[in-house]
């Protein structure tokens, strides 16, 4: 076992006691109104409970992105990185592997040039054998953080950034659910 920090950042709705009893939140792909979400609202690994993976600055990265008019908090709970019930496209290198020959097989089946991270995901869990109560990935950045040449400068490492968490339901999730930090609202800031 492994029991890592993970962040959850929520619009700041001043009811700090409600979060920290009913949290985490789930993110469904459709809104209130019930229209399907789009754009950065739009639930990309597909429903479930969204966390920043040990990095609380990703967390405030996100608030500032998204919640950064009506302000944000992020809250703060633990799981078991080496659970057998994640599924662990950052720290496993076969379910990684595993989830790009059914991008391809998906891909050949519709003769489509490319294929939605959501789609993939969504045909996984169809399948008996997908058994994962969540999923963890480092959406890859088009440009890269070099960190470290080798030698002979043909190769680099590069800074995993940003990983995140979907968590389907709250099997993996540990308890206390925690507000660690308070983003305020560029509306309320005075230049």
């Amino acid at each position: 076992m492994k029991e890592a920090d993970i962040y959850q950042t929520l619009e700041d709705r001043q009811n700090d006691q409600d979060v920290e009893e009913h949290g985490p939140y789930f993110c469904s792909s459709v809104d209130a109104d019930g229209n399907p979400k789009s754009g950065v609202r739009e639930p990309w690994l597909g429903e479930g409970y969204y966390f920043w993976d040990s990095r609380i600055a990703n967390a405030v990265w996100w608030g500032d992105t998204v919640y950064s008019s009506k302000g944000y908090i992020i809250c703060h709970t633990t799981y078991d990185q080496h659970s057998p019930l994640l599924f662990d496209m950052v720290g496993d290198v076969t379910q990684l592997d595993d989830f790009v020959k059914c991008a391809e097989f998906i891909k050949k089946q519709n003769k489509a040039a490319g294929v939605s991270f959501p789609v993939v995901i969504a045909y996984m869990k169809k399948l008996p054998e997908f058994c994962y109560k969540a999923i963890r990935v480092w959406p890859h950045p088009k440009t890269i953080n070099e960190v470290v040449r080798f030698p002979g400068s043909k190769s680099v490492l590069c800074m995993a950034d940003k990983i995140q968490i979907c968590f389907f339901d709250k099997t993996l999730l540990n308890h206390p659910f925690k507000i660690v930090h308070r983003g305020v609202s560029t509306a309320n800031q005075t230049i």
